[in-house]
């Protein structure tokens, strides 16, 4: 977890148990070190998930802390923990890492824009004081933009333009684009995507074949369409649902020139976005 995490650029830390998190929470106020997310398994020795939770909803300099709880097991009553004690999300083991990240960013954004927890009231607590197990040394917070769309100018020319209408699936993209440094825009449905590649002028397009108004594959021939006029050529990137038999055809057959399944890992997403890029700079200084 601390891997895949890390490789979304987030600055993390783990704890062994309940008691070790907490510690390190309390440390982590000591420090003045804020914490944005807290990624809580529900089985662990000792303090139980439940557990640490209640602990971390009555302690008022951690309860504005967004909390995503893990678990493998369905017997967990998640509507009575979200009433109690504020969980924020609840995904079972083993998460998919494009859920995993779109659950990250939603929570920390919705903690961000409510400022607090305010719709929860929680009886103030005496918290026991719990030596330091370590001090944390904590960077720079990761910046989660409120709309992926303001990464870049409203006027072009950008990185990547991403087609893609599922919220998680923008914000799964926004997070590794942003990670790897580069700028895009994001359209909501396949209209808007021929719309924005008029005016953004993007060097790459990330296309999903499923969305409304034009799918990806409509959307893909009206672009190409538009630069048989101006001898133009923009790498398309297709991205479908599941590695199905055919995808790749259907996705070449329509224009684009590569494709990729979800869900999409940042490595995958980096590579083929690296080897289009520099194909395309090759091109033009040939």
């Amino acid at each position: 977890l601390l891997e895949q995490l890390r490789s979304w650029s987030f600055d993390c830390a783990a704890a062994e148990s309940g008691a070790v998190g907490l510690a390190f929470l309390d440390r982590a106020c000591q420090l003045g070190a804020s914490v944005d997310c807290i990624i809580l398994d529900y089985q662990m020795p000792g303090m139980n998930g439940a557990d640490v939770a209640r602990a971390i909803a009555a302690d008022s300099r951690l309860s504005s802390i967004p909390v995503v709880l893990l678990t493998s097991v369905d017997q967990v009553d998640f509507g009575r923990m979200v009433i109690d004690f504020g969980i924020v999300a609840h995904l079972t083991k083993p998460a998919r890492s494009a859920v995993l990240l779109g659950t990250v960013i939603s929570a920390i954004q919705k903690a961000r824009t409510q400022g607090a927890k305010a719709h929860f009231v929680r009886e103030p607590v005496v918290a026991q004081a719990a030596p330091p197990a370590f001090t944390v040394i904590r960077g720079p917070a990761v910046p989660v933009p409120a709309a992926p769309e303001s990464t870049a100018a409203p006027s072009g020319p950008i990185d990547i333009l991403i087609a893609e209408d599922n919220d998680v699936n923008q914000l799964v993209f926004g997070q590794i684009l942003n990670g790897l440094g580069l700028s895009y825009r994001i359209a909501g449905n396949g209209r808007t995507a021929v719309e924005m590649y008029r005016s953004l002028r993007p060097r790459l397009v990330l296309m999903d074949v499923s969305m409304p108004e034009l799918n990806g594959y409509e959307a893909t021939r009206a672009i190409r369409a538009i630069e048989q006029q101006n001898g133009s050529h923009t790498p398309i990137i297709g991205v479908t649902a599941h590695a199905l038999k055919g995808d790749r055809e259907k996705c070449i057959e329509a224009g684009m020139d590569d494709y990729l399944p979800k869900p999409v890992s940042p490595d995958r997403l980096g590579a083929k976005i690296g080897t289009w890029l520099s194909e395309t700079v090759a091109a033009k200084t040939a």
